[in-house]
Formats: C-alpha cells, structure tokens, sequence
C-alpha cells in the first residue's frame, strides 16, 4: 500500500475539528492510501483529534501535543507528501521543517503536493514561491494567485510560477474546473456532471486528494486533475465531509461525463 505524509495544521472546539489538510488526509485514506498527518496541536483537544483521525484512517503518531517538541519524519518512508500553507505559517519552526523536508523530499525524487490555501496575501509571495519551487506540484486557486501575483488569467498565473522555477502547477478553477502545465503538457480539465449539490465544504479536500494519489501513481499531470475533479465533485453530492472510496470514485468517473460549464446547478 502507497504511503502518504500531510503536513498540515489541525484545530479543535472539541466537538469538530478544523484546519487546511486534515480533511485531506481523510479523503486520501478512503481512495486506499495509507495516510499519516503531522502537525501540532493543542493539548486541550489532543484527545479528540487522536480520534478524529484514527476514526477516518489516519495514522496519528507523528501529532504533537507539546509545542517545544520536534518532528521526527523521515521521508524515504512515503511515497507523497502533501503540505499546506496553514502549516508552512503556523511557526518559523514549521516553515524551516516543511522547506527542509521538502528539499530532502526533491532529492529522493519523492514528489511533493503543496497547497497555499487562504494565505495568500501579497506579502506572502515570496515564501509561497519558494515552497512552490521546492515542490513537485504547486495547486493554488484562482483568487488566491490573483491576490499573491496580481494576475487573474490561469494561463498567465501557471507561465508567471513556471518562469521563476515551479515544476508543475494546477490552477484550481472551481466548477470550471482546473488548468494544470508542466514543462510538457498543459490544458484546462473540465469538472464531472453531479447529480445534486449539496454542500461545498469538502471539494477542495477531496480535490487535493484525488490529485495526490494520480500524483503517487506517477500518471500524467492531466489524468491526475481529472481525477481530482471527480474526485471533488463526488464529495459536493453529500453533507458536510464525506469522500468517496476508490471503487466509488472509478465507477464515477466511467458513468458521468465532462461538463465544460461546471457541475449542474453548481
């Protein structure tokens, strides 16, 4: 079984539990990947976390309940690591550990997935960028490009982060879609055709999940987005965060067609 590592921040009111990843890392653990989460966390909640994961496959024993407490990851035992920007942000340690780690993960040639979510404030370019470089796959929605650099075009977004070094990038374009480019291949992947829309909250979760895993299988950047399409799709048809299976997710992909316009009603 393929192994995957997300860095991410998690949080909890103890009766739900928030933060960029760690829906994620749920998603990909019901697509059949063996899914560890590394973060820190509060000890007030620790417990309910624990659970939180361990209830949706995760594997918790890389979740640190002491804040002076560091990670000990070794990346040669995954096959993909996924970080978020809510985690590079959350300390000058998490920052100085992801790039680290994310470095020794280039030189393994073990890819990185690495999302920037809301931080994107146009002060925060500079160090978005370099984790983009450093990265194996760069995936920031539209509006946050358009607000880390200034421009709004998907096209123009992935050729401004391919010239200052971006190995591969996906523009997230939400019910258009996504536009990916590499050095060998670009194009825009229409989203699937839902057969309701209920809720939005756990499309980008399962997006990034679905990605990660064609990312792991080492299938073409284009294949990996339509993937993470349905993928995306399948999760907006339920309440709240619930993702599908991997057989649920094949048999989607082969019973709904493309839809250049967005998901119906979405």
């Amino acid at each position: 079984m393929q192994k995957a590592l997300i860095l991410c921040k998690i949080c909890s009111d103890g009766k739900n539990v928030f933060g960029d990843g760690v829906y994620t890392a749920a998603a990909l653990s019901r697509l059949g990947v063996s899914t560890s989460a590394a973060s820190r966390i509060s000890a007030e909640n620790g417990g309910f976390i624990r659970d939180f994961l361990q209830k949706n496959g995760v594997d918790d024993s890389l979740i640190i309940d002491n804040s002076n407490e560091e990670f000990k990851i070794f990346p040669e035992d995954y096959d993909a690591v996924f970080i978020t920007g809510e985690f590079i942000f959350d300390s000058e340690y998490s920052f100085s550990f992801a790039k680290d780690l994310c470095k020794k993960c280039k030189m393994l040639e073990i890819p990185v997935v690495f999302d920037p979510g809301k931080f994107s404030a146009r002060n925060n370019n500079e160090i978005i960028a370099e984790m983009a470089k450093c990265a194996e796959v760069f995936v920031p929605a539209a509006d946050d490009a358009k607000e880390l650099c200034g421009l709004s075009e998907p096209e123009k977004i992935a050729d401004y982060y391919i010239s200052l070094g971006v190995n591969k990038i996906v523009v997230t374009l939400g019910k258009a879609g996504a536009f990916y480019k590499s050095h060998v291949e670009s194009g825009t992947a229409p989203t699937f055709r839902a057969d309701k829309v209920v809720d939005l909250t756990g499309a980008g979760d399962a997006f990034d999940a679905g990605l990660i895993s064609g990312v792991m299988e080492k299938i073409p950047l284009s294949e990996a987005v339509v993937r993470a399409n349905a993928c995306g799709c399948c999760a907006i048809q339920y309440e709240g965060f619930r993702f599908p299976a991997l057989q649920e997710l094949r048999e989607y992909m082969l019973t709904h067609r493309f839809v250049v316009e967005g998901c119906k009603d979405y």
